[in-house]
């Protein structure tokens, strides 16, 4: 069964300090303009405080967590887990030539859904990319009618000709993406520039596009250079200097904040969570919150876990993925969302793989709490 919430934010208080009626593992979903629809935190304050800041729209485009305080009773504050429920991150690369090729692979490590498009067949065959996710066949000229292009989408313009990157840059560039590259020579974007100009594109969404695309590196084989685009789209999503650790850290800003692209697994875990508090099947969802030193997952992966030992989906694997299992079953048979924290010294790391010592929070709730969202009503027991 397929619950939409698509474009809505899922939000889920996880703590609460000096409040008289409990709240932890309220919900509510919210639209893009703040507007609450099903579910019900309790608190206007929390409410308005929440949809405000979603209507602010830049607030929330990631899985975050924020505490916010009642601003006539300071000592009361609430945490709370926000969670958009966007499409998921694609990558989305015009053109199936020799760059393409091993993009497509850094793609799907990184979490992107990977869509490859070109005009020529033998292009886009699955022998030549198996490992993306939908290859199209098309004019260039169609690209709005197979796409869906907005602010999950990332765009990376590589075709044969500069005719084609052309094209398919003045289509790109209508929509707010989250990241518009197009490769080409230094004299090669210059004449693009120039052309956009002359259409009196504004120079501000000109500016907004990476041409040439990548970071500087020394790249030169079709691998590299694909390493210096994704370098590129992790700096635009993180922020970072993009020096050399050696010489020291960028100064943290909101883009550092340690969270992940909801993979596919991710969304999966939590549809089905909402299907099993639907068909009242016993389980239970974890999910990241917080974490430092080194962690295999960051904030926003998830894992569920049912009642009979059946998971779906992963927060790391190793000894703190068992840790939280075992956790999650307790979650089950008393039916109360609880906290879980995991720290992982430096012997204990190593067991599992990692260079050294980590800490997790992770937040667990039985399934059956989604009731709240998909049904309007109470939690079932």
């Amino acid at each position: 069964m397929h619950f939409n919430f698509l474009e809505s934010t899922i939000v889920t208080v996880i703590g609460a300090e000096n409040l008289p009626v409990k709240l932890i593992g309220q919900k509510k979903v919210f639209t893009p303009k703040g507007t609450g629809k099903q579910g019900d935190l309790q608190i206007p304050w929390l409410e308005e405080q929440i949809a405000e800041k979603i209507r602010q729209n830049q607030t929330y485009l990631t899985f975050a967590v924020t505490n916010l305080t009642n601003p006539v009773r300071p000592e009361q504050s609430v945490t709370v887990m926000v969670d958009p429920y966007q499409a998921l991150q694609e990558l989305i690369i015009l053109g199936g030539g020799h760059i393409a090729e091993p993009l497509v692979k850094i793609g799907r490590l990184l979490g992107y859904r990977v869509t490859v498009i070109d005009d020529r067949p033998e292009f886009v065959s699955k022998e030549r990319f198996g490992d993306a996710d939908r290859t199209i066949c098309c004019d260039f000229d169609d690209l709005e009618k197979v796409l869906v292009l907005g602010p999950g989408s990332s765009v990376i313009i590589v075709t044969r000709g500069h005719k084609h990157d052309l094209d398919c840059l003045r289509k790109a560039m209508k929509y707010p993406l989250a990241y518009l590259g197009m490769i080409g020579s230094r004299r090669k974007v210059e004449l693009a520039r120039q052309k956009l100009i002359e259409e009196n594109v504004a120079q501000e969404i000109i500016n907004r596009v990476h041409m040439p695309l990548g970071l500087d590196i020394g790249a030169q084989t079709p691998a590299e250079i694909a390493v210096s685009i994704a370098a590129e789209m992790i700096k635009e999503r993180r922020g970072g200097s993009a020096q050399s650790l050696k010489t020291g850290c960028a100064k943290a800003t909101d883009k550092n904040k340690a969270c992940e692209l909801p993979t596919a697994t991710d969304r999966q875990a939590l549809q089905e969570a909402i299907a099993a508090a639907h068909e009242n099947t016993p389980a239970a969802l974890a999910t990241i919150i917080k974490t430092s030193g080194s962690t295999p997952r960051k904030a926003g992966a998830r894992m569920l876990v049912y009642g009979d030992g059946r998971i779906l989906g992963t927060i790391g694997g190793g000894l703190g993925e068992s840790e939280v299992s075992r956790a999650a079953l307790e979650v089950i048979d008393k039916t109360t969302p609880r906290l879980h924290k995991i720290s992982m010294n430096a012997d204990l790391a190593a067991k599992d793989g990692m260079v050294c010592g980590g800490m997790m929070e992770v937040f667990i709730e039985p399934a059956n709490i989604y009731n709240q969202i998909i049904n309007g009503g109470e939690t079932c027991a």
